[in-house]
């Protein structure tokens, strides 16, 4: 596994960021068909505030995989139907240049561009009762490099260590599939239960870390729903964990030479009049300083 991280590292995609770079890093939506086994749709609200608050504050929006849940839904026209407002706002990132999509396991199909021209690039206006435009051009990685002030940070979504959803993940996304979605439906709350058993978050967590400890490189990923944000000198091992939990969705926030995790959820007001908060759970911390703590 550490060599096709290697590999992987190696031809990655290679953009070099600075402290005037505001970046936001989120991954696992797994936007579905809004039935009963979309675990975006109890989000979506916060999402979409995040989203506007990030498009309007000048951030470029990086999405780590698993984005879409392209192993539970087989018709990718309904995804983007049963959550247009969300991807009108992305739109409005590719449009300006700030969109970065990455690919996890359950939306691997996005590397094909044959599907992403037939499902993303467009969708249908029922009002207008034509095509129009929505994720023109866009292009999805495996993997990604910013480099910073020299040093790289290198962002996967992680699966790439999990044998069973990466190099068996056509067997996993049939028993997602025809299996444990029809089960979540009558009440079976875990369709990706793999994913979210704590030994195998563990040892992908633990293969990820030692890659970025052997190589001094800090690694940002998603796949485990499971947020990291080391102490400087700990470990150079990130994760932005998902957008799928009852208490809100979290993320990584890169600016001013510093990165923070964050919160987002739903406040209830005086009067029961319901917000959205943004709350930072880990205090911003100089990207540099992970660097010079190995050094």
């Amino acid at each position: 596994m550490s060599k096709k991280l290697d590999k992987l590292f190696k031809s990655s995609l290679r953009i070099k960021i600075n402290d005037t770079t505001k970046l936001v890093i989120m991954s696992d939506c797994h936007r579905g068909s809004a039935d009963a086994s979309d675990n975006f749709s109890k989000n979506q609200k916060i999402y979409e505030k995040a989203l506007e608050y990030y498009y309007n504050n000048g951030f470029v929006y990086i999405e780590l995989g698993d984005g879409d849940e392209m192993w539970e839904v087989k018709d990718y026209k309904t995804i983007v139907n049963s959550h247009l407002k969300s991807f009108k706002l992305l739109k409005r990132f590719n449009d300006t240049n700030r969109l970065i999509m990455v690919y996890g396991n359950h939306d691997i199909e996005k590397r094909k561009r044959e599907i992403l021209k037939e499902y993303f690039y467009k969708y249908y206006d029922k009002t207008k009762d034509k095509y129009q435009l929505l994720l023109n051009e866009l292009s999805v990685h495996e993997s990604l490099v910013l480099n910073y002030d020299n040093h790289d940070l290198f962002l996967i979504h992680g699966h790439q260590v999990d044998i069973i959803n990466s190099k068996f993940w056509k067997i996993s996304r049939f028993l997602v599939r025809y299996i444990w979605k029809p089960l979540e439906k009558i009440g079976l709350k875990d369709p990706t239960h793999f994913i979210k058993n704590y030994k195998v978050k563990s040892s992908t967590e633990k293969k990820l870390k030692n890659w970025s400890n052997k190589n001094k490189k800090i690694l940002i990923a998603g796949h485990t729903h499971r947020t990291s944000f080391p102490q400087v000198g700990k470990s150079l091992y990130f994760n932005d964990g998902s957008c799928v939990y009852p208490d809100g969705i979290t993320c990584l926030e890169m600016k001013n030479g510093n990165i923070s995790l964050v919160n987002w959820k739903f406040k209830i007001n005086k009067g029961d009049l319901v917000s959205f908060k943004r709350e930072v759970l880990s205090k911003n911390i100089p990207i540099i300083n992970f660097f010079e703590s190995i050094s």
